[in-house]
């Protein structure tokens, strides 16, 4: 049963709870340690490269579909699209699931899935990694599993960002609580798995595989930076006695291929402040952009300040530790939502004026549009969000026509949007069928 997600494109937590997010200290054993998994999944996006490029290239897929509908001769949308730009990114979406790698073993039991162990770690050269990543030596990592149980079959598993983040979430999950509900082999244990492949003459501990994963993120393709440092450290028979010695070794390792974290986050972050100029520009967003970029601006500093901090906080022998909440005052923390659609941001210390301006919910709408310009999907994602909102009312057309709230008084984040990239003055059709009329056409009454 999952207890909780965290939505990497538009920076929101979800946990299972009746419980006010807004004060971890008052949550349950249950609530805090999942509100603790999921909050980790945000600092490794705003404070790695691989956590920007995802934010980046969300957003900009949006951005790059708008600006291929936008123009006054651009009339009639279909959706899904089928222009070169939508093909485009359709693509970059296959790029982004290869980095991102397997979840869960797919069409068998999570008890028959956790019986499988590696007995084969395989570098594949994919030309979607050549395409987007010229003169790359990184390869995909694919994982060949066997499980001892009879009549099983051969499994295979791709080993990318997925793998990384989640084990180390699950590793400071167990750490600080312990009780909470077990979670499967894969992904939340293989990168422990493939620790002990690669190096098994390394007794790795919690906390050097937790190091290692926070030093692959780093890197923009986590799979196989992850499986090279530790490669790196088996040939040169290196043993780490603690986390900040794995951080310092990913360091060396990046320093020779020529990879500097820095210079590549600085880069992901201009980018992500550029696009959001493009996607918020209105006034209506202002607060909420201004959120956005003071997050990954933060992020970067935090890591530039102490490139140890998630070691710092995973050693303590609590959860909300000095350390914790150091960065949590920091960084601040992503639109929060419990089971009755309750919402609360945490936003960086300093900062307190955008409290009750910003509203995080219109990055769900970027993703919200993109999955309608691409995929025809209808039904907007943030009813459960809205409910509990001021001044919005949820019906039927939340679910089967959210465009249509562009002309009501009290708007939405969907409908604002959709006003202001245009897409009111478009004739719209869902699989050929149209559903919205460009407003210069309908005629008054």
């Amino acid at each position: 049963m999952e207890n909780g997600r965290y939505l990497t494109s538009f920076l929101e937590i979800s946990v299972e709870t009746d419980l006010n997010l807004s004060n971890l200290a008052l949550l349950d054993n249950a609530a805090q340690g999942t509100y603790y998994h999921e909050y980790l999944h945000y600092i490794q996006d705003i404070t790695t490269c691989s956590g920007l490029c995802k934010i980046w290239r969300a957003f900009d897929c949006l951005r790059q579909l708008i600006s291929s509908i936008q123009p006054n001769d651009v009339i009639d949308v279909n959706a899904p699209m089928d222009n070169a730009v939508a093909t485009e990114q359709k693509r970059h979406l296959d790029f982004l699931e290869t980095l991102r790698g397997s979840g869960q073993i797919r069409g068998i039991s999570i008890e028959l899935a956790d019986s499988y162990n590696i007995v084969e770690v395989l570098e594949e050269k994919n030309p979607l990694i050549l395409d987007y990543y010229a003169n790359s030596s990184a390869t995909a990592i694919k994982l060949r599993l066997q499980s001892p149980l009879p009549e099983t079959r051969e499994k295979h598993f791709t080993f990318g960002e997925n793998a990384v983040s989640e084990t180390m979430a699950y590793l400071v999950e167990r750490k600080f609580y312990p009780d909470l509900q077990a979670l499967p082999r894969y992904p939340y244990k293989v990168a422990t798995d493939l620790v002990h492949h690669l190096y098994p003459d390394l007794v790795a501990c919690d906390e050097i595989i937790f190091s290692l994963c926070d030093a692959s993120l780093l890197y923009n393709m986590p799979g196989w930076a992850f499986s090279q440092i530790i490669r790196r450290m088996a040939a040169q028979n290196i043993v780490p006695i603690n986390g900040r010695e794995v951080i310092d070794f990913a360091y060396s390792f990046y320093d020779e291929i020529e990879w500097n974290h820095n210079e590549y986050s600085r880069y992901a972050i201009q980018s992500i402040q550029f696009i959001s100029d493009a996607l918020y520009g209105h006034n209506y967003y202002t607060a909420t952009k201004d959120l956005l970029q003071a997050s990954v601006e933060r992020g970067m500093l935090i890591r530039q300040e102490n490139p140890y901090f998630l070691v710092d906080i995973f050693t303590q022998n609590q959860p909300l530790s000095p350390e914790f909440y150091m960065t949590f005052n920091f960084l601040g923390g992503p639109l929060s939502i419990n089971n009755n659609g309750g919402r609360w941001v945490r936003v960086p210390l300093g900062m307190e004026a955008l409290q009750d301006m910003a509203d995080p919910s219109h990055f769900r709408v970027a993703w919200q549009l993109s999955k309608f310009l691409l995929e025809a999907e209808r039904p907007c994602s943030l009813i459960r969000c809205c409910r509990s909102a001021d001044n919005r009312n949820i019906d039927h057309r939340c679910e089967h026509s959210p465009w249509q709230r562009v002309n009501d008084e009290n708007g939405c984040p969907y409908a604002a949007a959709w006003a202001l990239y245009g897409f009111h003055k478009k004739d719209f059709y869902l699989n050929g069928v149209l559903i919205q009329q460009r407003s210069e056409d309908v005629l008054p009454e």
